[in-house]
């Protein structure tokens, strides 16, 4: 299994320790870097380039979503998990918005920061479940019922399950797995998808699947 590199900050050093020491426990991940401060973990991904980047939302310097959109601006490669203790629909539409992958609430980052660097890792995206209602409860829905129930009768059985696999989280490895499908042909599937249910981008799609999987959950 190949290694994933990890750079955290947070300018608490006591609760960097223990994130430290649970990514430890996991023998791919490398610890590359620390910081205490959004300023000198910007500086650090830009000279290490880590694939992952654990950033806390509220550094003295720069916060973890300001950081994200300045790696957006660099075409920087390294992808975001944001640490927070926020549950302002704002503050997440912001980090949506600025590519951040992944959402680990503060207070239960220990038991899910592994499973969130190994999700982001594989090209999924990850949410705390005790964030999940504050967050897809953050943006608009597609004002009609009837107008969704429509456009998901429009779906092939396939692209149905999909949709499920989404709402519950899975990354594509885990969707090839269950489906018998590869990597790119689930891919494929997710721009059909994006297209038949009117929305923009894979986040959206994201979005969609949590939000109103109560309408589809029996498929």
């Amino acid at each position: 299994m190949a290694d994933i590199t990890i750079i955290i900050a947070d300018d608490h050093p006591l609760f960097r320790f223990g994130v430290r020491a649970e990514l430890e426990s996991v023998s791919n991940f490398k610890i590359v870097a620390e910081a205490e401060n959004g300023t000198e973990a910007l500086n650090l991904i830009k000279e290490v380039k880590p694939d992952i980047a654990v950033l806390d939302n509220q550094m003295p310097g720069l916060t973890g979503i300001e950081i994200s959109c300045e790696l957006q601006k660099l075409q920087n490669d390294t992808k975001v998990i944001l640490l927070t203790m926020h549950n302002d629909k704002k503050t997440y539409q912001k980090a949506f918005e600025a590519g951040v992958k992944a959402f680990v609430l503060k207070d239960d980052a220990v038991l899910d920061i592994v499973d969130a660097i190994n999700k982001v890792a594989s090209g999924s995206e990850f949410i705390s479940s005790n964030l999940t209602k504050i967050i897809v409860n953050g943006f608009a829905k597609i004002p009609s019922e009837d107008k969704i129930t429509g456009l998901l009768n429009e779906l092939t059985p396939t692209e149905k399950r999909l949709l499920l696999l989404i709402s519950d989280l899975k990354t594509n490895d885990e969707i090839a797995d269950i489906l018998f499908i590869s990597k790119r042909t689930i891919e494929n599937h997710k721009v059909s998808l994006t297209r038949k249910l009117q929305l923009k981008s894979s986040r959206d799609l994201l979005k969609f699947a949590i939000q109103n999987k109560e309408l589809f959950k029996d498929f």
